[in-house]
């Protein structure tokens, strides 16, 4: 991780989605390679290991020129996707999920990472771009994240075709309120959150807290001081 962000970083990289801490045991998921297996202690320590290796060993080290900021995912429990299929849903006991799923994650948030991925999948009966209970109470309340939340590719509008959100407005309502704080890909955030906020279905403050997380993890990776820190073509 630490030669990658090395190399990444000389070339205008500054942000990686990585490292996949997900946890799995289930063989026919085509994501097992990008995991750490399906040990939660091992999992755990190479989560903490790609973390620092990407990010350096304190928060004031992504002031270096060659360190890149670092991503969890896919939050929560992808790994655990039924018959190994992509999207599919997840429904699994506490227990599975607090001793299992959640310590990489864990790990992870308390190696400093900056930003966290939500996943696709549901995970007992709402899908995680949706839930606060892993957004709101577990990540920013319980662990006490202060980083931001991208979704997964598109995984707003995924909402839709999990049943859970009748279009666009209602995803994005359901999203930014459970705690989603940047929208990859499905565009809905720019299309709906100004509409939401002034019919008064979201709060303006959410969408104040959404961006400040954003703007804190630019800052911290000097983008304000620099914008052009990390093209150095000589350095390259």
């Amino acid at each position: 991780a630490s030669i990658a962000a090395d190399e990444a970083s000389a070339s205008g990289i500054n942000w990686t989605f990585g490292p996949m801490v997900d946890i799995s045991r289930e063989a026919r998921w085509g994501r097992v390679m990008e995991g750490s297996g399906e040990d939660p202690y091992l999992g755990s320590k190479i989560a903490t290991a790609r973390v620092k290796g990407f990010q350096g060993e304190t928060r004031a080290d992504l002031l270096k020129v060659n360190t890149i900021a670092a991503c969890a995912k896919l939050f929560s429990a992808y790994g655990f996707a039924g018959a190994g299929k992509e999207y599919n849903t997840v429904d699994i006991g506490n227990a599975t999920l607090y001793n299992t799923v959640l310590p990489p994650f864990q790990a992870a948030n308390d190696a400093g990472v900056r930003t966290f991925m939500n996943s696709f999948n549901i995970l007992n009966g709402i899908p995680a771009t949706g839930s606060s209970f892993l957004q709101r109470d577990i990540l920013k309340g319980k662990w006490k994240f202060d980083g931001f939340v991208i979704t997964d590719w598109a995984s707003i509008k995924e909402m839709i075709l999990h049943g859970y959100a009748k279009d666009g407005a209602e995803a994005s309502e359901k999203a930014v309120k459970a705690g989603s704080d940047m929208d990859m890909e499905s565009y809905l955030y720019v299309a709906e959150l100004v509409k939401l906020v002034k019919e008064g279905k979201v709060k303006e403050a959410l969408v104040d807290d959404a961006v400040r997380r954003i703007l804190r993890v630019k800052f911290e990776l000097g983008l304000f001081y620099d914008p052009y820190r990390y093209c150095d073509e000589a350095r390259e």
